[in-house]
């Protein structure tokens, strides 16, 4: 399989990324392909095509306003190639330009694995952001604080219940990248949690109640996944981004591992929503609202969203006086 993208695309420095390349993959997981955009074209699309599969939408890449974007190469709608491979996987082509910044360079040329290094461009890639990995994670990291930090606030301030829901469950998401960050990994989505838990942080019973992980289970998930296809192809999402993300869900729910199925959805459902500039006190004006409080299960206790929103704030304002 792997063969076939790089004799497909052969003049292009390519590196397999992402969880396959680090061995933590699920079965359904799709295969992530960084690509070295060529001086002599403007698009890889230019030479090879229109691209099947291509995810149309773009900015449900935003991690979350005002600070900063997160690792957008691995959200589930975006202007990276989709294609559908013969053995019935997904490959994801990842372009990077000579504009991408050091951010998006760490990210993804972490853990990669060469398939073909075309004038030996990623080698000397790999070599000049290897010293500056460490500090451009950390600091990533506490870009990626302030955002939990403000999302917190919002949870502990907004007057609507399903609203300061959804802060709280964006906060934890933020929270959980943030210290994934500092650990000098890289959050993957669909991940996210068991990431989190192999991590061991001493704070991650906070960020499970903040998610509501407790009433995650097979039906709240069920419903979940209907929900957030109806939001994705409401979104104009490509249809094998679409597809992607479905069978990720089915199957961890087919799993038992219900948890991550539900961290999973509410991961991108905050990008969705924050993607498009939304801020606190218009949540309820996100398209597909209805359905996006059914996909993260969001709660109409005010009470206990307060609290743990107030338990949060401090966690993250603690995390950030480390840093």
């Amino acid at each position: 399989m792997l063969e076939h993208l790089v004799n497909r695309y052969r003049l292009y420095p390519l590196a397999l990324v992402g969880c396959r390349a680090k061995g933590v993959a699920y079965d359904v997981c799709e295969y992530n392909i960084l690509m070295l955009k060529d001086a002599y074209s403007n698009s890889i699309h230019d030479y090879y095509g229109s691209g099947r599969g291509r995810g149309e939408a773009s900015d449900s890449s935003m991690v979350g306003a005002p600070t900063a974007k997160g690792p957008m190469w691995y959200e589930p709608c975006s202007d990276d190639e989709y294609i559908y491979m013969d053995d019935g996987s997904i490959s994801r082509i990842h372009v990077v330009g000579k504009g991408a910044s050091m951010v998006e360079k760490v990210m993804l040329l972490d853990g990669m694995v060469i398939l073909n290094d075309v004038n030996n461009r990623l080698s000397m890639l790999e070599d000049e952001v290897a010293a500056l990995s460490r500090k451009v994670k950390r600091l990533h990291a506490r870009t990626v604080m302030v955002d939990a930090l403000f999302y917190a606030s919002n949870a502990l301030h907004a007057r609507d219940a399903l609203e300061a829901s959804f802060w709280l469950k964006s906060a934890a998401c933020s929270y959980m990248e943030s210290l994934i960050l500092s650990g000098e990994g890289v959050p993957m989505p669909s991940h996210i949690l068991a990431q989190m838990r192999a991590s061991g942080d001493s704070s991650m019973s906070t960020a499970i109640d903040s998610l509501g992980l407790e009433q995650a289970n097979r039906s709240s998930v069920s419903r979940g996944i209907r929900a957030l296809m109806h939001i994705l192809a409401s979104s104009y999402c490509g249809r094998l981004a679409l597809m992607l993300i479905r069978k990720k869900l089915e199957y961890l729910s087919s799993m038992g591992m219900y948890t991550d199925a539900h961290t999973y959805i509410c991961y991108i459902c905050r990008g969705l929503v924050l993607g498009r500039g939304i801020g606190m006190g218009r949540v309820r004006s996100a398209p597909g609202y209805s359905m996006l409080a059914v996909a993260m299960n969001l709660t109409s206790d005010h009470t206990n969203t307060s609290r743990l929103a107030g338990e949060l704030l401090s966690l993250c304002r603690s995390r950030l006086n480390a840093y």
